[in-house]
């Protein structure tokens, strides 16, 4: 019986945390053979800090096997003057600008409404992975990759856009962050409920540790490591 599909991602955020690990996750990674999604983060007050850190620091050191998508902060203060699709738009441009073009999306704090479908598919964004990542999915949510409906990005519909989201059970999210024993058992859940699982990790924590154990328990269990972007275009 073949084994899961597991796509590796990383938020990529440590500009705004001074902290910075990515030469652990490359290494993880290298060792191990399996390619991430790493996710840069861009803000509406802060645009260019993640990128400019990338460019100068750290892209270099991630394998070309590994893809690059977008990670977006959207302020939902009363202080917010940009309109959410024109700030989808702004992530686009500033990632052009350092010859990136995404296609896999992750929105911070789980904040993906649906009126970002449409301007998501507008830049050419194939994948999202917001669901799962911050608050609890409903009970209906999918946990398979899915078409999202252009009025709820909680239900199957008629977008192009896939969402794949990341494994949430009973309350806790797959973010390798919380250590392997945590994610052992949100790793173990999930594959019941399906046979594609999404990670998640952030790049201001130390997960070298983390990631090896749990790249080693998933090729136990016969695992296929793909990208977001690769993870769909083979559904």
């Amino acid at each position: 019986m073949p084994g899961p599909i597991v796509a590796l991602t990383v938020d990529c955020t440590c500009a705004l945390n001074g902290k910075c690990y990515v030469s652990g996750i490359v290494e993880a990674t290298e060792q191990a053979i399996v390619p991430c999604t790493w996710l840069l983060g861009v803000s509406e007050h802060d645009p260019m800090s993640n990128v400019k850190l990338y460019h100068n620091e750290y892209l270099h050191r991630i394998p070309a096997w590994h893809e690059i998508g977008l990670y977006l902060s959207f302020d939902t203060g009363a202080s917010n003057t940009v309109d959410r699709g024109d700030l989808i738009r702004v992530g686009k441009d500033i990632l052009k600008q350092f010859s990136i073009k995404p296609t896999a999306f992750r929105a911070a704090n789980g904040d993906l409404e649906a009126g970002d479908i449409k301007a998501l598919e507008d830049i050419g964004i194939l994948v999202d992975s917001t669901p799962g990542s911050s608050a609890e999915l409903p009970k209906d949510a999918p946990r398979s990759p899915y078409h999202p409906s252009y009025t709820h990005p909680y239900q199957k519909g008629e977008a192009k856009l896939w969402i794949a989201p990341v494994a949430h059970v009973n309350g806790v999210r797959g973010y390798i962050d919380q250590g392997f024993d945590v994610l052992k058992a949100v790793i173990d859940a999930h594959l019941t409920l399906s046979d594609i699982l999404v990670l998640g990790m952030t790049d201001c924590v130390d997960n070298r540790e983390n990631l090896a154990h749990v790249i080693a328990y998933l090729k136990q269990k016969g695992a296929r490591f793909t990208t977001l972007t690769q993870l769909v275009s083979e559904l």
